[in-house]
């Protein structure tokens, strides 16, 4: 409920705010017996009459599902739409990558000093619920295209996660990714293992697509054997700062071998 709640303060465009409003209401769906729980044991006159809860039950769920598959039509068409806008992207035969990882990790920051753009960031659980995809002219003057995504969590309610595929969908989508970790996190080892998970969920394998692991925050105080920590799960990882730009010409040279390639 709390996370929903974040997800709810955060949504901004029309797509987000009707995926939080699916995605409540599909957590919710379930639980409508106990919300009623002290109306159920009111039970009628006539034998076999419900009680006041039971009545009550029903009428909810009717008009939940009913808001829910109203809620469905209006994705679909949102969803149709950004599909029309990815089919006019594939056109420009444009290596594609997207930005995923653990929530408040500097994904956005990441984006913005690659682009030289203003992509909202804060230092706060998701800041980004929608995409947002930026065109990155490269120093060798190669172009590919970046696409930042929402951040996952530790066990992220299924709901959430149906809820935002098509959201998710840019990392499915994608040429190849860009994983972002907070290195001055101590939970960094958990924060991989999920972002591994989310993916996996999303029918996304790191044999199936090139990952470039990037370590971020390295300018912030974090445990002296973070490095080794981060090199045993990874050890072709880049370890940069967004805020002061170290170790970022590193990473620019691989996005111009990737887009080389393709």
């Amino acid at each position: 409920e709390v996370i929903i709640d974040i997800f709810a303060d955060r949504a901004s465009t029309r797509e987000a705010v009707l995926q939080v409003e699916l995605a409540r209401l599909q957590y919710s769906l379930p639980r409508l017996t106990r919300a009623w729980t002290h109306l159920s044991r009111q039970k009628g006159g006539a034998k076999g009459t419900k009680g006041e809860g039971e009545t009550q039950i029903e009428i909810d769920r009717r008009l939940v599902k009913s808001r829910i598959a109203n809620l469905l039509k209006e994705l679909s068409a949102v969803r149709q739409q950004r599909s029309t806008t990815r089919k006019q992207r594939s056109k420009n035969e444009l290596p594609l990558g997207a930005i995923v990882g653990y929530t408040n990790a500097g994904k956005s920051s990441l984006l913005n000093l690659l682009a030289q753009s203003d992509v909202l960031v804060e230092d706060k659980l998701f800041a980004t619920l929608d995409p947002t995809t930026r065109r990155i002219t490269l120093p060798n003057r190669s172009i590919i295209l970046l696409t930042d995504t929402v951040g996952f969590v530790r066990k992220l309610p299924h709901t959430l996660i149906d809820a935002f595929k098509s959201t998710l969908e840019e990392a499915v989508l994608a040429d190849f990714l860009i994983l972002v970790m907070d290195i001055s996190s101590p939970n960094f080892e958990d924060h991989w293992a999920t972002t591994l998970s989310v993916l996996e969920d999303l029918g996304v394998k790191p044999e199936d697509k090139e990952f470039v692991v990037v370590f971020n925050k390295i300018d912030r105080e974090h445990d002296q054997f973070a490095r080794v920590r981060a090199h045993s799960l990874m050890p072709d990882a880049y370890f940069i700062s967004t805020k002061t730009g170290e170790g970022v010409t590193e990473l620019v040279e691989k996005l111009m071998a990737i887009s080389n390639r393709h």
